[in-house]
């Protein structure tokens, strides 16, 4: 066995470094991940499921949350819920994640972003601030300054749907509109 290990180290340590990198990733996801603590059958709430991505702690949602968000409310949290809402309303090959962007949620995000202190504060609240206000014509510049942020490389916003497009990916999010 240790005459093979010699022999063969060269080959094995690039597999080891990836599955270390994987690991390290997946821990990171999942401790800062904004759908810790939900279910991944879809199910919501505080019951206890084999199949959640969160801790054993128990971390009650805030009633007014629109997004169910469980943990402290960081950047990432931030960025992320804004980008997703974009997806609505621009144009782009690729879009992963959608929230449904409502006023609820908008309110919300403007008034947690307002309490804290981010790097990107001015960002959000600026974007936030127009779409409070119905101002969506630059939904697509909107979203790519936060996808910016999150060194997005795949999905870029082209432009803004039109009321129907945005209608038919609203029933369909896996559509796609370039």
């Amino acid at each position: 066995m240790k005459s093979w290990f010699k022999s063969n180290k060269r080959k094995l340590l690039p597999f080891v470094a990836v599955f270390l990198l994987a690991g390290a990733l997946i821990t990171y996801y999942l401790y800062t991940s904004p759908f810790q603590g939900t279910s991944l059958t879809g199910g919501q709430g505080d019951h206890a499921s084999s199949s959640t991505l969160s801790t054993t702690r128990n971390i009650p949602v805030e009633k007014d949350n629109p997004f169910d968000h469980k943990n402290k409310l960081n950047e990432v949290h931030v960025v992320n819920y804004i980008h997703w809402m974009s997806h609505q309303k621009v144009k782009a090959e690729n879009k992963w994640t959608h929230y449904e962007m409502t006023p609820e949620r908008i309110d919300w995000l403007l008034e947690k972003v307002q309490e804290a202190d981010y790097k990107h504060e001015e960002v959000y609240v600026e974007i936030l601030t127009k779409w409070q206000k119905g101002d969506f014509a630059t939904a697509h510049l909107d979203h790519n300054r936060v996808w910016s942020l999150l060194n997005g490389t795949v999905g870029k916003a082209t432009g803004v749907m039109t009321e129907e497009e945005e209608k038919e990916y609203l029933e369909n999010p896996n559509i796609k509109f370039k």
